[in-house]
């Protein structure tokens, strides 16, 4: 059987991870929408509307499944030294404001950027490519002061 971070699959689990994340930035995109089209309706103390329902059930949904996957999306953070985008983005609240209040949406194009970074860069982590050492860390032996000069101008 195979060891636990076999390449093969922390490539399939980081495909299931991009899966997982796009269903969530589509939830909250979702769920914003809804919001912002039905936030007067939505009763005291922060009541789910009857038109908020179906939308809220699939942002919790979409949200629990990337949670279940986190905690093994941050251990391959931390083993190939990339910074962990998902306890952020798990923790992402809803409905804080109205909409006229604010029009940022609750996950930022940044935040999106860095977990796409991130996958990205799982990806080829996961896939077997590694990254292209400077050159100065390639050449094991040191070099004169006459080849550095050289190396310099040309």
């Amino acid at each position: 059987m195979a060891a636990p971070d076999h390449p093969g699959r922390d490539a399939e689990f980081v495909t299931e991870l991009r899966a997982a994340t796009a269903g969530y930035l589509a939830a909250v995109d979702g769920w914003e929408a809804a919001h912002r089209k039905y936030y007067r309706l939505a009763g005291p103390a922060g009541r789910i509307s009857g038109d908020l329902e179906e939308p809220q059930r699939a942002y919790l949904a979409s949200r629990k499944r990337l949670a279940d996957l986190t905690p093994r999306a941050r251990g391959l953070c931390f083993k190939h030294g990339l910074r962990d985008p998902w306890t952020g983005l798990i923790r992402t609240s809803l409905g804080q404001y109205a909409p006229q209040d604010r029009d940022e949406p609750a996950i930022s194009r940044a935040e999106r950027q860095q977990v796409n970074e991130c996958l990205i860069l799982l990806a080829e982590a996961c896939a077997g490519f590694a990254r292209e050492a400077p050159a100065e860390s390639r050449e094991a032996e040191p070099r004169s002061w006459l080849r550095r000069v050289w190396r310099f101008f040309y």
